[in-house]
């Protein structure tokens, strides 16, 4: 089955931008006014709905670097990783964001794909390429798309472009972000991470009960910190779907959402926004 995208206009695709988007929201979790006039400031000449509710919230969401709405907005696992990667270097930054974006590319637009079957393709081509996807975008619409997220790309260094308009794969940079996609090196150790980081949460309010997306974030940022593994979202959801749910040792309950939420967790034809682990003997 050929899979389709969507092929969104990105409103921002400047990676530095979002980078700092991120750090404005970071700073301000769930506080919209603070959260804006943050972001407010990176663009100094233009208004607060075309910058923050026109441009900078809508790339964020549909990038994935963003969770909750109003005054719940505040990072993503994936968004965090790449914050925690900057503590350390804008190099290592560099390698979570390649990863991260790698992943939302394979997702939602599809381009490295093209890229890598099509040596040397122009802008043109790229775009020809992708326009029976998109349907309704006409000509210049079209081109606007391919231009905004081929940024993204370039931004990233997945990919360059020779003599000024031939896009070329960067391939030990592609090769290195798709080995950090690779789970297999994480199987080992993912159950004792989220096992670990389950427990030492702050559960004591909540009966036990923890959202899925907090869980990925703490789980994906230890794993950073302790072993310098990048674990997505998806790979977080892909581990997760591979344990056993109940054993002689634990059971583990996911609670399914009251409404309409984001980032949920899909599992054997379910959604479920929540978890909870009884333990019935220590590990």
């Amino acid at each position: 089955m050929i899979q389709r995208f969507s092929i969104p206009l990105i409103k921002e695709n400047r990676v530095d931008k979002l980078v700092e988007a991120l750090k404005c929201i970071d700073s301000h979790p769930y506080d919209r006014e603070k959260q804006r006039n943050c972001i407010l400031k990176l663009y100094e000449s233009k208004s607060e709905k075309s910058v923050f509710r026109g441009m900078i919230i809508p790339t964020l969401r549909y990038l994935g670097l963003i969770i909750g709405f109003g005054k719940a907005i505040r990072l993503s696992s994936n968004a965090k990783m790449i914050l925690e990667g900057l503590k350390i270097s804008q190099e290592e930054a560099l390698r979570i964001r390649r990863a991260v974006f790698l992943e939302v590319d394979k997702s939602k637009f599809g381009f490295i794909e093209i890229i890598k079957t099509n040596s040397d393709i122009t802008k043109k081509s790229l775009g020809m390429l992708i326009q029976p996807q998109l349907g309704r975008p006409n000509q210049k619409q079209m081109e606007e798309r391919v231009k905004r997220w081929l940024n993204v790309l370039l931004d990233n260094e997945l990919v360059g472009l020779k003599e000024g308009k031939y896009i070329t794969l960067l391939r030990e940079n592609h090769e290195q972000a798709e080995k950090e996609l690779a789970i297999q090196e994480k199987r080992t150790l993912f159950k004792n991470i989220l096992f670990e980081e389950y427990e030492s949460a702050p559960l004591h309010e909540t009966a036990g009960i923890i959202d899925i997306p907090l869980l990925r974030q703490l789980v994906a940022l230890e794993f950073y910190r302790k072993h310098k593994m990048i674990l997505t979202e998806a790979q977080f959801d892909a581990l997760l779907q591979e344990i056993p749910l109940v054993t002689d040792d634990y059971v583990i309950s996911l609670g399914q959402p009251m409404g309409a939420e984001e980032k949920l967790f899909h599992c054997k034809g379910n959604y479920y926004r929540t978890l909870s682990i009884r333990l019935f003997q220590r590990r």
